[in-house]
């Protein structure tokens, strides 16, 4: 009897250093609009966490200029919020191998419990061995050879190395994917890229006829905004449903059934073609033409998503957007919740803070 007593202490002391220890988390391209997107997921419970750090993470030849962000975090307060600089520049021949970067990517692992790889623009399709289609703007291009690299030093790809991949070593660690992370993950593993949805997928050329097609089949609000460019700053984000597949990450981990097809936030206009190795897709456009998830067969936290949860107004009351065109007003909160797709989303965050709690 005191032996069980003894071992039930014990559980609950081990227990209450899991639920109260810090977790760190890493993010890359820390734009203001970034760090406050986690500032409001974190205050609002959505990260159900007790205490974080949050390493913010970029490259110091990178084009954005993080002033603002350092500004950002010190005109707020927030002293749970670092910055971690990458040095150095590689070749896109370098990235898939050790290289300048590599030591400073195994210091940083060790320093995190997870990761999100954040949205931006596009890749440089030279990483993936294409040509370059006039509809790609890699216009941050050391960000993202840093972050292919670095997702690759993570998790591996079909690329020949000897490096093995990180989380050989810690297989719960978590990496979520979102947008461009996504893309950037499966890219990293060795896949390839649709570079533009429209022209590619739906052979359409034209923004007047992109527009006219089924919600569904549009990924992007972009195009609203090139019409109407007074606009640009009010026209809603874009919402379309997707597919969620069987025995994969929403329905077997999240417990959302097949025919739930919840709506996202949209804002892209490339996509996964190939998948990279290791990486099974987990949902799809309703067309299934488009992949909107992937998940890696080993390592269960690693997460790649198209679409954005991540954004702040999803959460926040009394913000009103222009839908499309029109004038007709439009709250992020309360869409989603009319089409009963914020616990969609809420969800995702409670998986991600488990995650977090239990690697």
């Amino acid at each position: 009897m005191k032996q069980k007593a003894f071992i039930l202490i014990l559980c609950v002391f081990f227990s209450s250093l899991v639920f109260s220890k810090d977790i760190t988390i890493g993010m890359t391209h820390p734009t203001p609009d970034q760090i406050e997107n986690i500032s409001v997921l974190y205050q609002s419970d959505l990260i159900n966490l007790k205490k974080i750090k949050l390493i913010c993470i970029y490259n110091e030849n990178e084009l954005t200029n993080y002033k603002k962000s350092y500004e950002y975090v010190k005109s707020r307060n927030l002293t749970w919020v670092e910055f971690f600089k990458i040095k150095g520049i590689e070749k896109p021949e370098n990235l898939f191998k050790r290289n300048i970067w590599t030591e400073q990517f195994k210091n940083l692992f060790n320093k995190l419990d997870g990761i999100i790889f954040t949205g931006g623009m596009d890749i440089p399709p030279i990483i993936y061995k294409n040509k370059n289609n006039l509809l790609t703007y890699a216009t941050t291009p050391v960000r993202i050879l840093y972050e292919v690299s670095f997702l690759y030093h993570l998790i591996g790809g079909y690329q020949k190395s000897d490096l093995k991949p990180f989380l050989n070593k810690r297989e719960n660690f978590v990496i979520l994917g979102i947008c461009l992370g996504h893309q950037m993950m499966n890219v990293a593993a060795g896949g390839s890229m649709y570079q533009d949805i429209p022209t590619e997928i739906y052979n359409v050329k034209f923004i007047e006829d992109l527009i006219k097609l089924p919600e569904d089949m549009i990924h992007s609000s972009s195009y609203y905004k090139l019409l109407y460019p007074l606009k640009a700053r009010k026209i809603s984000p874009h919402f379309h449903k997707i597919r969620l597949l069987k025995n994969r990450f929403f329905n077997k981990e999240l417990k959302f059934k097949t025919k739930y097809n919840p709506y996202i936030l949209s804002s892209h206009h490339q996509a996964v073609k190939k998948t990279g190795k290791n990486l099974i897709v987990t949902a799809l456009s309703m067309d299934n033409k488009i992949i909107e998830g992937v998940q890696h067969k080993i390592f269960k936290n690693v997460i790649g998503i198209q679409f954005h949860p991540e954004y702040r107004n999803l959460y926040k009351k009394g913000i009103y957007f222009l839908k499309d065109t029109s004038m007709k007003l439009i709250n992020l909160k309360e869409n989603l919740i009319n089409t009963k797709s914020m616990k969609f989303h809420k969800k995702i965050w409670k998986w991600f803070s488990n995650a977090l709690k239990y690697n």
